[in-house]
């Protein structure tokens, strides 16, 4: 009997993102799609570079808010639409609100009107 050992590892992460404002901004760039399956990670790495900015960790330090509270959250897809990324009160993804917009300023006016 033969036994095979099946590993999937996800597909690497190829983002940009940003801030304007309100808004955290966040751009696939490798064209696959691949990056809803993982927006943890990538909200918890944006979350680790805004906290390596300001000095805060809000693990340790409990008056501390999660790093992307009070953020409205885009996420431009593959496709180039821009769809509104929802979060729970810990940062942890939540699902996505597609905003059928291919223009960021008319998708930054939508996702400030969401709740």
């Amino acid at each position: 009997m033969n036994a095979s050992i099946i590993t999937l590892t996800p597909t690497p992460l190829h983002f940009d993102w940003g801030t304007d404002g309100l808004v955290l901004w966040i751009e696939e760039l490798d064209g696959a799609d691949s990056l809803t399956g993982q927006m943890d990670e990538v909200l918890n790495r944006i979350g680790f570079a805004i906290e390596l900015q300001t000095g805060w960790d809000h693990r340790s330090d409990a008056a501390t808010l999660h790093p992307l509270y009070g953020y409205r959250l885009l996420l431009r897809d593959a496709s180039g639409r821009w769809n509104a990324v929802k979060t729970d009160e810990t940062g942890r993804f939540a699902g996505l609100i597609p905003l059928e917009e291919m223009d960021y300023e008319v998708a930054y006016e939508k996702v400030m009107w969401l709740e």
